[in-house]
């Protein structure tokens, strides 16, 4: 919904609104919250490119057909689950380096 500015002291110069946010569980996987974000830290490493040419050069292009994500997509048209498919297979895989 809007919020009027009239009922901010001092009145600013800037409309607002307010926004709903539903807590939700975290989905269930085998990898941990780092190996997930790791998958989405480099998804996102290079903005406005494919995940295809962003990942290039990482171990990662090989899962990405194998769990059903395009590489032809840009990491934010993905979503959650697929990045947890993601670095559920990446990490599960026994040619994965562990740091």
């Amino acid at each position: 919904g809007q919020v009027s500015r009239s009922v901010f002291w001092p009145v600013p110069n800037v409309d607002s609104g307010l926004v709903a946010l539903t807590r939700r569980e975290p989905p269930t996987t085998g990898a941990t919250r780092e190996e997930v974000f790791a998958c989405v830290d480099a998804a996102f490493a290079q903005r406005r490119k494919t995940l295809r040419n962003t990942l290039k050069g990482t171990r990662l292009p090989g899962f990405l057909e194998a769990q059903g994500i395009d590489p032809g997509q840009r990491a934010e048209a993905i979503a959650v689950d697929a990045y947890i498919r993601l670095a559920n297979a990446a990490w599960n895989s026994a040619d994965w380096p562990r740091d």
